[in-house]
């Protein structure tokens, strides 16, 4: 077991390829929902690094995304390395995109401890999210595991995965996971969230880089196999090896680090956050972001309502919203779509992300 201390090696692997279609009509391919202020001063993307800076100097964040959006995200972190942003030629799912990102750290620091943090989070406070961190990554070290962070769960969410820890505090407290639930059903929720030991799966995860890479190596050989002729290619990270590496990257399996890897091993471990966290999974998460007002409206914009309540109003600037007799909407307003939808149809608008897409006519509002 490796030892010594683990603030110097710290490192932050950002994931910024995510197109948040459940943020449609203004998460768009190019302006994706991490890139988005939603009535803040920075972006989601931009919190997160800023989240990120007190644990990590910013020549330690690596950067993966996608050449939709690989421009803008440049242009939003200008303090970061151009050098460590990777732009994922093809959508693989995390595992690639988790083992890319780590290969680029491995290259500049072998012994890194990784922090993994999605661009689209909510976190608060920033200090306590420090704290957890430091603990999952002295838990990495001393346990040369992959560890997660758990949120206790608020509500029966069905949109989310869950986790449940063994009984026992692992020093600096920490629990080794028993087993994953994935995206319960309503009545299996609303009896998980009951159990005094069960917790939301945050998709924050830290570990040693080498540590990472050998438990893919284990339960994901094809892809494994695929990231590893990346590595020896000479000219990989060099603009002229852009198109070699696509032609590679685009033959990785597509599977998720949760299912490919986590939900396999036996060295898997949990901290639990003691911070509020919310993934901005659709417009009913501007409640966490902004609260709701008198009559449980979350408005952004210019809004007259009357008999309106528990709606969110998002209008753009220069234009107003008017609503009347309306009870529990939605209504985003973008320059060139309008979205309106019920409250509970808010996890389904991918669906009409789905219609545009296959609509030769409709393709440019995505």
């Amino acid at each position: 077991m490796r030892s010594g201390p683990i603030t110097p090696r710290l490192w932050a692997l950002i994931m910024a390829g995510g197109s948040g279609e459940r943020l449609w009509p203004l998460s768009r391919r190019r302006h994706p929902k991490q890139t988005l202020r939603l009535g803040r001063e920075r972006s989601l993307l931009q919190a997160a690094a800023d989240r990120l800076s007190g644990l990590v100097p910013a020549g330690r964040v690596v950067v993966v995304t996608t050449k939709n959006q690989a421009g803008l995200v440049r242009r939003q972190l200008p303090k970061i390395p151009a050098g460590h942003f990777l732009v994922e030629p093809a959508s693989r799912n995390t595992a690639a995109a988790i083992g890319l990102g780590t290969l680029a750290v491995l290259r500049e620091d072998p012994d890194a401890v990784i922090v993994v943090a999605p661009a689209d989070h909510l976190i608060q406070p920033v200090g306590e999210f420090h704290r957890t961190v430091a603990k999952a990554a002295a838990l990495a070290v001393k346990q040369e595991g992959l560890v997660l962070l758990g949120v206790k769960p608020t509500y029966p969410a069905t949109g989310y995965g869950y986790i449940e820890p063994m009984g026992k505090v692992i020093p600096p407290g920490g629990y080794r996971v028993r087993r994953f639930l994935e995206k319960p059903t309503l009545p299996v929720a609303r009896r998980l969230i009951r159990r005094p030991l069960i917790f939301w799966n945050s998709g924050i995860f830290c570990w040693r880089g080498h540590v990472i890479l050998a438990a893919i190596r284990q339960w994901l050989p094809g892809l494994n196999a695929g990231l590893e002729a990346i590595r020896r290619r000479p000219e990989w990270g060099t603009p002229s090896g852009e198109s070699r590496l696509g032609e590679l990257y685009r033959q990785l399996p597509s599977i998720s680090v949760d299912v490919g890897v986590l939900e396999r091993s036996r060295n898997v471990w949990m901290v639990p956050a003691v911070f509020s966290w919310d993934d901005v999974g659709s417009w009913n998460s501007l409640a966490f972001l902004h609260g709701t007002d008198a009559e449980g409206n979350v408005v952004l914009g210019t809004h007259v309502g009357l008999e309106t309540s528990g709606s969110v109003i998002v209008g753009q600037q220069g234009r107003l919203v008017a609503t009347l007799g309306v009870k529990d909407l939605i209504v985003v307003q973008a320059p060139d779509a309008t979205l309106v939808c019920h409250k509970s149809q808010a996890q389904a608008i991918r669906q009409i992300v789905a219609r545009l897409s296959v609509s030769p006519k409709l393709r440019r509002y995505l």
